[in-house]
C-alpha cells in the first residue's frame, strides 16, 4: 500500500485531537516516543527539545508548502486515466519528502548517538529486540492462508479509508493481490535479527568517527542495502503485483468514492493550510 502510503505520511499529524496542538507540541511527542526505546536524561531531553524546535521552523517555511502543492496533484488526479507511471512518481515524491527529512535529522541523530551511555546502548537495543519478537509472534504460527487474509484486511480496510465502501468488483481485485502477493513474514524476521546485530555494531562504533557516520548514512538513506538478494527480490516481484492491482483499484473508483477522497484531501489540505 505504499501509494496511499503517499496520502497516509502527508497527514500523519492528526490523531483526534487539534493538529495544530499536535504540531506545536512535537518535541514533547518525538520524546515520548524516543523514550519508548531508551530513556534520556535532562541534558539530552533539552537537547531534543532544541533540536526539533529548529526542526520545526525549517518544516512549516520549506516543507509544509511542497505537501501542499503534493495535495493539489492529488486532488486533481482523474482516477480513469491514472497509470503506473503516475503512481510511481507520486511514491519518487513522498520519497522525495522522506529523504528531505532525514538529511535534515541525519547530524542531530548523529550527536545524539554519541551521548548515550553503553547503560542507554544497551537499552535501546534490548527494546528494538522487544519489538522485533512482537512481530515474530504474530505472524510464525500463521499459516500462509491466515497470512495473506491479513493481507487481505489491512488492504480493504486502507481502500475504505479512501475510499468509503468498496464494490465487489474491488472487493475481488483485492483478494486477487492478496493472493499473488509472495509471504515475505519469514524474510523480514531474518532481517531484523541481521539489522539488530548491524545497529549493535553500529552503536559500539558510535564515537569512531571514521566508522559511525558513514554506516549511519547507509542505514538512513540506503536500508535496501541491508536486504538479501532473495528477500530484494521478493520485494520487487511484490512491487511489481501491487502496483498492478493498485492501479486497477483507482480506475475502478466510482463517481462516490472519488468525490470521497476529494472530499478527504481537501480537508487535509485545510489541515496543512492550518499549521502554517
Amino acid at each position: 500500500m505504499k501509494g496511499w502510503g503517499i496520502i497516509v505520511a502527508l497527514c500523519l499529524l492528526v490523531v483526534g485531537c487539534s493538529t495544530k496542538f499536535i504540531y506545536n507540541k512535537l518535541d514533547w511527542l518525538a520524546i515520548r516516543y524516543m523514550e519508548d526505546f531508551v530513556e534520556l536524561n535532562d541534558e539530552q531531553e533539552t537537547v531534543v527539545r532544541d533540536k526539533i524546535k529548529q526542526l520545526m521552523h525549517w518544516h512549516t517555511r520549506s516543507e509544509l508548502p511542497l505537501y501542499i502543492d503534493h495535495l493539489d496533484e492529488l486532488i486533481a488526479l482523474n482516477p480513469k486515466n491514472f497509470s503506473r507511471k503516475d503512481l510511481q512518481q507520486h511514491r519518487q515524491k513522498l520519497q522525495a519528502h522522506s529523504n528531505r527529512l532525514l538529511v535534515k535529522l541525519e547530524p542531530d541523530i548523529l550527536d545524539l548517538a554519541k551521548q548515550l551511555s553503553d547503560e542507554q546502548a544497551e537499552e535501546l537495543m534490548n527494546n528494538i529486540r522487544v519489538r522485533h519478537t512482537r512481530y515474530k509472534k504474530k505472524y510464525q504460527d500463521l499459516s500462509p492462508d491466515e497470512i495473506q487474509s491479513v493481507y487481505a484486511e489491512k488492504l480493504e480496510e486502507n481502500f475504505e479509508e479512501w475510499f468509503g465502501s468498496l464494490t465487489d468488483e474491488q472487493r475481488q481485485i483485492i483478494d486477487q493481490w492478496s493472493q499473488e502477493i509472495l509471504i515475505t513474514q519469514p524474510d523480514w524476521i531474518n532481517h531484523q535479527i541481521k539489522m539488530r546485530i548491524e545497529i549493535n555494531k553500529l552503536l559500539e562504533h558510535r564515537k569512531d568517527q571514521a566508522y559511525f557516520p558513514q554506516h549511519l548514512k547507509q542505514l538512513l538513506f540506503e536500508p535496501q542495502s541491508y536486504f538479501s538478494s532473495a528477500f530484494m527480490q521478493k520485494r520487487e516481484y511484490n512491487q511489481t503485483i501491487s502496483e498492478k492491482h493498485f492501479v486497477r483499484m483507482v480506475q475502478s473508483a466510482t463517481h462516490e468514492q472519488v468525490e470521497y477522497y476529494r472530499s478527504e484531501l481537501k480537508d487535509w489540505k485545510e489541515v496543512v493550510l492550518s499549521l502554517r
